[in-house]
């Protein structure tokens, strides 16, 4: 079955629309991006089915190839079924978990800035092997995939980890603290994953922190969502169901969230202290 970046490139796809629809128009990608001071490459990863666009995106894009409030219509209507399709991880995972760690990894590569807030899981980029399965084999249950390949999947997201250590990116990994509480593992895993944490904690451009139990809060944190900035942020959302992703002033939002859930953010040895308690707290 074909992954939703192939069914997007279809034909009669998104994508593959947009990209014929701007090719008759006589444009060029530069064109379409220079006519709404976009970025080049937002225009690239739209025409490959590597962002969905916006609302205000395809009414941009439609009124700049002078198209019909008819075919502007068909788009928008694709759209809508583009977003469906991606709110679950069916449409990527059909082709195999692996195969979403390496879009992930992508992510990660084109950014300048990544920003992590989970209230469940230790952040993928920060996982020793061992958690990192046991959380990837609860996904082949949980969406009831025909292709296990977990092992593959580890491995990537393994290797995604040598990012942490590009001088060139920023990375903020935000976490409650029941993340560090949550037993989804046997106690000497977690205790291997919590040892993983404290080394995070003062490596150069990344910024560790954690939100405690026990103090008043401003905002709730609801739940995790990750945050790639590169031309412009692009914030991904998994739930149990799926995953849907945002951009635009949506985007823009969530980096105000998580500006104000740092706010109350533990940091430092205070942080330390709460991953010492932790793993101290665990069964023998």
């Amino acid at each position: 079955m074909e992954s939703l970046e192939d069914w997007l490139n279809r034909p009669e796809g998104l994508a593959a629309r947009l990209r014929t629809l701007r090719a008759q128009a006589g444009l060029s990608g530069k064109d379409i991006a220079d006519a709404h001071r976009w970025q080049q490459s937002k225009v690239s990863r739209i025409e490959n089915a590597k962002q969905l666009p916006s609302v205000e995106d395809v009414e941009a894009w439609g009124a700049t190839c002078s198209a019909g409030p008819e075919l502007v219509a068909e788009l928008l209507q694709l759209l809508e079924e583009a977003r469906i399709a991606r709110l679950t991880f069916h449409s990527r995972m059909r082709a195999g978990q692996k195969a979403v760690q390496e879009d992930y990894s992508r992510l990660i590569r084109e950014a300048r800035l990544i920003r992590n807030f989970e209230t469940v899981y230790v952040p993928g980029t920060l996982q020793v092997p061992a958690y990192a399965r046991r959380v990837l084999e609860e996904m082949v249950w949980l969406h009831d995939l025909d292709i296990d390949d977990v092992d593959a999947a580890v491995t990537t997201r393994m290797r995604r980890q040598q990012m942490l250590y590009d001088s060139a990116k920023r990375f903020e990994f935000l976490i409650g603290e029941p993340v560090l509480r949550w037993l989804i593992c046997p106690p000497a895993v977690m205790r291997a994953q919590l040892d993983r944490l404290q080394t995070i904690i003062g490596l150069e451009h990344v910024r560790f922190g954690i939100l405690p139990m026990g103090s008043q809060l401003t905002i709730t944190p609801q739940n995790g969502f990750s945050i790639f900035v590169a031309d412009e942020p692009l914030v991904m959302v998994e739930t149990f169901i799926g995953e849907t992703s945002h951009t635009g002033e949506e985007a823009a939002r969530y980096m105000q969230v998580l500006d104000k859930l740092w706010d109350e953010a533990v940091t430092g040895d205070r942080a330390r202290d709460l991953i010492i308690a932790a793993a101290q707290a665990l069964p023998s």
